[in-house]
């Protein structure tokens, strides 16, 4: 059942470990490290490895000093920053795969060089193309909260601008709206044009603009053509992607037109997966192919991004690795659990880290975690700890470290 906990000075954590039978060698050392890791992740999070019965209170510990839980919890800290960094290779590899493909197939020249913000390049998914999850958020015409950010219009620059407007004008009490194309200098960044825009202006900030726009015309929803000088800085709706990514990256802002290959190191893992149930299929069998799979591996393949998303939001949350699982909404592949032999949990649902880097070594070579699992289990087990790095690497998923990836 859910409990409370009231806070408790770090004194006062420190003489309940001792009066549960831990040792403390040095106090100032572990005032520091409860200080600075806090008492949830250091002694929580590895308990029930060093408890005599964590299962049957009271909590006790015999022969167990507060040094197990700080090699312990570093143990966690190093395994957890090499993991995110074989995932970030994975990453790395996707993207480029990604970039490369869509780009052989839709950005042959440089004139369409930034069709992939285009529509047109993808074709949407239906509902029973995948999971409602990614399938619904590709791209909804009337809903940019269900349209991928690629294909999102719903970005904005707030800044000067010196150039020309062509569209209407709408003129309200104090306040002045212009609808249409903006072209010229948007402030230090390297858009040019802003298609179907809106800004929005007190009359008060820009009495020169006012002043040209009422020497065309006083009717509002009227047309007009000028040229304009934003001296205060104002805000324009209806950038694209590539815009907003001008703003926000410097080298993105290097570009005029930005090549896929620059743009999508902006996107997010689950960004990925979202545009890859809208790749057309001549892009997302040759990214298939860069991993060795069959076009018929798709579903295995996305099931996996779901997976390796999982962990790698972990890690970059600084969750304690070893207590990893895959969420319980999350359905494993079928193929997957008969190709590597995984164990769920429950049929077809939650699969634990010895799994989990199952699948990620079907994309990335983890040799280095196996040598550091190797040398990790070779210094405990001559400290003595045998019985410790058992227990914590079968709460991981295997207590053999012979079977370990």
């Amino acid at each position: 059942m859910p409990v409370d906990k009231p806070f408790n000075t770090i004194f006062n954590q420190i003489r309940l470990l001792k009066s549960r039978g831990l040792q403390i060698n040095n106090l100032d050392s572990a005032k520091n490290h409860l200080l600075n890791t806090n008492y949830f992740n250091l002694i929580n999070g590895f308990e029930t490895l060093l408890l005599d019965n964590p299962k049957n209170p009271p909590k006790s510990y015999t022969k167990k000093s507060f040094d197990n839980f700080l090699r312990l919890y570093e143990f966690d800290r190093q395994f957890s920053s090499l993991i995110f960094q074989k995932v970030s290779e994975f990453e790395i590899k996707l993207k480029t795969s990604i970039a490369y493909h869509f780009c052989k197939n839709h950005c042959s020249s440089l004139k369409e060089n930034n069709n992939y913000i285009d529509i047109n390049s993808y074709t949407i998914p239906s509902w029973t193309d995948g999971p409602k999850k990614y399938v619904d958020y590709f791209y909804n015409a009337s809903n940019p909260k269900k349209t991928h950010k690629l294909f999102k219009k719903t970005y904005h620059y707030t800044g000067k601008l010196r150039g020309t407007f062509d569209g209407i004008v709408i003129y309200k009490p104090n306040q002045t709206i212009l609808k249409g194309d903006f072209i010229g200098r948007f402030g230090s960044t390297s858009i040019r044009e802003v298609k179907d825009g809106t800004c929005s202006f007190y009359n008060s900030n820009q009495p020169a603009l006012l002043a040209s726009l009422h020497s065309i015309t006083r009717t509002s929803e009227s047309p007009v053509s000028l040229s304009i000088n934003l001296f205060r800085e104002e805000t324009i709706q209806g950038l694209n992607y590539i815009d907003d990514c001008k703003i926000k990256f410097s080298y993105i802002n290097e570009y005029n037109n930005p090549p896929f290959w620059v743009v999508i190191k902006s996107l997010m893992l689950n960004d990925l997966i979202i545009l890859m149930y809208g790749l057309k299929p001549r892009t997302i069998n040759a990214v298939l192919r860069d991993f060795n799979l069959k076009p018929y591996e798709k579903d295995k393949f996305l099931n996996s991004l779901e997976i390796i998303k999982e962990l790698r939001n972990s890690c970059a949350h600084f969750e304690l690795v070893n207590h990893f699982r895959t969420s319980q909404k999350l359905k494993i592949n079928g193929f997957l659990i008969s190709q590597l032999h995984l164990t769920p949990m429950r049929s077809q649902y939650i699969i634990k880290l010895y799994d989990v880097l199952k699948v990620l070594k079907m994309y990335v070579d983890l040799i280095d975690i196996k040598l550091f699992l190797l040398d990790y289990w070779n210094l405990e087990t001559k400290y003595g700890n045998t019985n410790i790095v058992v227990s914590l690497f079968g709460s991981m998923g295997n207590p053999n470290i012979n079977d370990w990836i």
